[in-house]
C-alpha cells in the first residue's frame, strides 16, 4: 500500500475534522460550565445587631438566584423540620404574641434573588438586647465576635445549627449552616 497524495490529504482533511470535533465539544462544555457559574447562587447565614434591632439573616451574596429546597435546624441530634422562627418558637412559645418579633420565613420553594438579604427572625428597638442574647443562647452562629458570647454569656458549646438546602437554576446543590461561613455543595 503505498501513500499516494491523494491518501495524504483524505486522512490530513479526517484528521482535521476530527480535530475540530473535538475542539468544538469542548468549547461547548467550557460555555456550560460557564453559564452555570453565572448563575451561581452563595447563601450566608449570618447575625447582625445595630441601631435597627438584632436579627438572624440570610443572604445570597452569589450571582444568581438560590432556590429553598430543604430547611432544618439540628439539635441534640435531632433534626426538626422548620426554619429559625419554628425553632424559636419552640423553645420559646410565649413569643409567638410578641409584637416585636419580626419574621420573614424561609421554607422550601422561595427563591432568593441574588444581592438579596431577608431578616429570617430579630426584633428591633428596645428589644435588640434581649434578642441579639436569645439568638446567641440558641443559635450556633459562624463567625461571631467572642466579646458578644461573653457579653451574652452565650458560651455553652450545645447550640442549634440551621441548615438551608438550596440549589441553583440548573440543579447544582449546596448546604448553608449557621455554624459555617462557606456553603458546601453535594
Amino acid at each position: 500500500m503505498s501513500l499516494t497524495t491523494d491518501r495524504i490529504v483524505s486522512s490530513s482533511a479526517m484528521l482535521v475534522g476530527f480535530s475540530s470535533l473535538v475542539i468544538a465539544l469542548y468549547q461547548t462544555h467550557l460555555m456550560r460550565e460557564s453559564a452555570r457559574a453565572s448563575v451561581l447562587p452563595y447563601l450566608m447565614i449570618a447575625i447582625n445587631s445595630d441601631s435597627d434591632g438584632a436579627y438572624m439573616t440570610l443572604r445570597n451574596a452569589g450571582v444568581g438566584p438560590a432556590v429553598i429546597n430543604d430547611v432544618v435546624v439540628s439539635h441534640q441530634g435531632r433534626a426538626i423540620k422548620g426554619d429559625a422562627f419554628d425553632y424559636y418558637l419552640t423553645v420559646r412559645p410565649g413569643a409567638k404574641s410578641d409584637h416585636a418579633l419580626s419574621v420573614d420565613k424561609i421554607m422550601p420553594g422561595r427563591l432568593i434573588p441574588a444581592g438579596e438579604g431577608i431578616r429570617m427572625i430579630g426584633m428591633g428597638g428596645g428589644e435588640r438586647e434581649r434578642m441579639l442574647s436569645d439568638l446567641l443562647h440558641l443559635f450556633e452562629l459562624a463567625e461571631v465576635p467572642q466579646s458578644w458570647l461573653e457579653n451574652a454569656k452565650a458560651t455553652e458549646p450545645d447550640k442549634a445549627v440551621l441548615e438551608i438546602s438550596y440549589s441553583s437554576v440548573y440543579g447544582d446543590h449546596w448546604i448553608a449552616r449557621s455554624n459555617a461561613i462557606v456553603p458546601k455543595g453535594f
